[in-house]
């Protein structure tokens, strides 16, 4: 039973009154009934990260850019502003139009902004289609039903601009309409994912304020190449060691705190083994995403035999 259908059973026992709440709504859930659905997302998802892996750096080099790395947050979320901004004023306009004053200018400045929208809305669509990717694979069907809203809008909002070159705004303008009331549906979805599975949210652990130095393991028990995991105040650790030379960073990938100390090491860099985060040892940086937040770094020194840790300014 969903913890929902607990929260109901509970207070009908207790007979207090049973208030609808959008909080209850778990998309994932209901989606997850349509036959099929979830497995071919979930293979249109992975189908996608495959083909960026198989592309090699300039297909990474792509992929970046569309996360957002360069930006330090998902630039998904800065396009999707934009979009829906300008499509939410342009109807608004669509409105005022139809009465007042100043018809003909409220007219061209809604024109103007829902054609602003839909050009916004293809990067947009990229960069969802980048965090598809590489999405979570509890939030796959969500992901795909927020994409394939988006798109219908997308569709009738082209339509719309269509009909205004045409002439016919009436028509123009309820598509619009429609097309907005889709948007909203979705951006619904949209903060679905972002609040309740974290998707584009920063998954490495705070490791909150430089503390002093901490013993954490025998100096002649961490060898080259071989990864070690351990805890500085309450959080995971990367401990690696490359040439005689220690490096120290956040064990979880900020991405969708993967295992780091599971991932693939070469050099000076490590990537992680769910989703292919590549993040610089030395720095923390990210070096390819879909991680968009640099790990914590940590200082490391050996005294008396230990191998010491504190967290960095």
């Amino acid at each position: 039973m969903t913890a929902a259908a607990l929260a109901e059973a509970r207070a009908e026992e207790e007979g207090a009154p049973i208030l609808p709440s959008l909080n209850q709504i778990q998309p994932e859930e209901m989606l997850a009934e349509i036959p099929e659905y979830k497995p071919v997302a979930k293979k249109v998802s992975r189908g996608l990260h495959d083909l960026v892996l198989k592309g090699g750096q300039p297909a990474r080099f792509a992929a970046d850019l569309l996360h957002g790395t360069w930006l330090g947050h998902p630039l998904h979320s800065v396009l999707t502003d934009l979009t829906i901004g300008a499509w939410t004023f342009g109807s608004l306009l669509d409105i005022l139009s139809l009465r007042g004053g100043h018809r003909r200018g409220n007219a061209r400045a809604a024109d103007k902004l829902i054609t602003l929208g839909t050009a916004a809305a293809i990067p947009t669509a990229l960069t969802g289609l980048a965090d598809y990717s590489t999405i979570p694979e509890g939030a796959v069907t969500t992901g795909a039903t927020h994409g394939l809203i988006n798109a219908a809008a997308l569709a009738l909002y082209g339509l719309s601009l269509g009909l205004r070159k045409m002439g016919l705004r009436l028509p123009a303008m309820i598509l619009s309409g429609l097309g907005l009331g889709l948007i909203l549906v979705s951006s619904w979805l949209g903060g679905h994912l972002a609040y309740h599975y974290k998707v584009g949210v920063n998954r490495a652990q705070d490791p909150g304020k430089p503390k002093p130095w901490q013993a954490v393991v025998d100096d002649d028990d961490l060898k080259e190449d071989k990864p070690l995991r351990v805890e500085v105040d309450e959080k995971p650790v990367l401990v690696y060691k490359h040439l005689g030379e220690i490096f120290a960073i956040g064990a979880d990938c900020a991405h969708e705190a993967g295992p780091l100390d599971e991932g693939k090491f070469e050099g000076c860099q490590v990537e992680c083994p769910w989703h292919q985060s590549v993040f610089d040892l030395r720095t923390g940086r990210v070096v390819h995403g879909p991680a968009t937040n640099p790990e914590p770094v940590y200082k490391t020194r050996v005294r008396q035999g230990k191998v010491e840790l504190r967290l960095k300014d």
